[in-house]
């Protein structure tokens, strides 16, 4: 049996893949031009947030793109519904829900070591930077509402499978950079003596490095599924 060759979710993938990992390379870029690690942990003198932000904006938008012919399959019931996820109100409710999971990651960072009664500033940039890429894109791709269904692994019936291709690159992405900020953190207590060693500097080059390994894994794998439906058609 000839496996089925969906060329424009593959598409898609790659294409997402690619932002992915140009967002953090452009991040990288940024820091070496920059020749001062500490600017890491303010808000006012670093990109590295802003950069994310747009990248993970434009992956939602390729999203949108992909998905514009999909969304003519929906029922007028959906429709409805996923319109309702994009109101005033529910847009409110999904910057309150990015505030709120913020708060959570600082709170975590906290719990982790991180300053109880200092580096306020620090640590705000780090637990943004983790929202930015965990819940956020999922916000900006679903709205509030349907943002919270995926945090309690309930997918609204009204995703597309552009929306849902997307979202399980998301997946990729958050694992990739909760467990980078993580292991960030080991090299902090070493008495190296270097300055990028302050906090919080190893947990966002962590959470960028995991994000972009994260993304490589993926595309590993969407590229090995690509190839092995290649040399099934080959010898069919």
């Amino acid at each position: 049996m000839v496996s089925r060759f969906d060329q424009q979710k593959t598409k898609h993938q790659l294409f997402h893949v690619s932002l992915s990992l140009a967002t953090i390379l452009i991040c990288m870029t940024y820091m070496q031009y920059r020749r001062n690690w500490a600017h890491l942990g303010s808000f006012w003198d670093s990109l590295v947030v802003p950069i994310v932000f747009l990248g993970e904006l434009l992956k939602v938008v390729l999203a949108r793109f992909y998905g514009r012919i999909e969304d003519g399959v929906l029922t007028v019931k959906q429709r409805q519904k996923k319109a309702s996820y994009f109101t005033p109100k529910e847009l409110l409710g999904g910057f309150t829900l990015q505030f709120l999971c913020t708060l959570l990651y600082a709170f975590i960072c906290i719990i982790l070591g991180a300053p109880v009664l200092g580096n306020y500033e620090q640590t705000f940039v780090l637990a943004l930077l983790m929202t930015l890429l965990t819940v956020s894109p999922t916000v900006f791709l679903l709205g509030g509402g349907g943002a919270l269904q995926v945090c309690f692994c309930e997918k609204p019936d009204f995703v597309t499978k552009c929306e849902d291709t997307a979202l399980n690159l998301f997946k990729y992405n958050a694992v990739g950079g909760i467990l980078g900020a993580w292991v960030g953190s080991v090299v902090a207590p070493l008495d190296w003596g270097r300055d990028w060693q302050a906090y919080p500097i190893p947990n966002v080059i962590g959470a960028l490095l995991g994000s972009a390994l994260g993304n490589i894994y993926a595309c590993t794998h969407v590229l090995y599924s690509t190839a092995r439906v290649y040399m099934t058609r080959k010898r069919a």
